[in-house]
């Protein structure tokens, strides 16, 4: 199993890809161009190749074949989790809506709604249930793709 995580350096990065990556980068970042190698979106990628991901272009929990694609996602692996567990669970969630409230989290205080879902808040949410402990007890509703990539690169 390993985690996808969307490059904002591709040049069909949207707008709002673009945004993300900005509002999500750490201070620092922000204002010495390091948001412009940041994330806007992740993905979970299954040892058969299928992906599941809670996507704003689509506006729902989805799953789709991933072909690894280096020039536009990075990856880090997390063989070692409890993918059958992580799988099942993500699979209750297909159909959800995409979060549009939620992800606005980043900027405002919002409670959680676990009927719709943004895409790292997914992802981290199954990496949780998968049994990922350097997730431990954060809060998915308040992990950016940028974050998420923080957390698992200290694993």
């Amino acid at each position: 199993m390993k985690v996808a995580f969307y490059k904002v350096t591709q040049q069909n990065a949207t707008a709002l890809d673009k945004v993300i990556a900005w509002w999500t980068s750490d201070f620092k970042e922000k204002f010495n161009g390091g948001w412009k190698l940041g994330y806007s979106h992740t993905e979970i990628v299954f040892s058969d190749g299928v992906m599941i991901s809670s996507s704003p272009r689509e506006a729902t929990v989805r799953a789709k074949e991933h072909t690894i694609n280096t020039e536009a996602w990075d990856y880090i692996d997390v063989s070692g989790l409890d993918e059958s567990t992580a799988r099942v669970f993500a699979e209750t969630q297909l159909g959800k809506s995409y979060d549009w409230f939620g992800v606005s989290g980043f900027v405002v205080a919002v409670r959680d709604n676990e009927s719709k879902w943004f895409c790292s808040e997914l992802s981290s949410r199954i990496l949780q249930i998968a049994g990922c402990v350097k997730l431990g007890e954060f809060n998915p509703g308040r992990i950016s793709p940028n974050r998420l990539y923080k957390l698992l690169q200290r694993r």
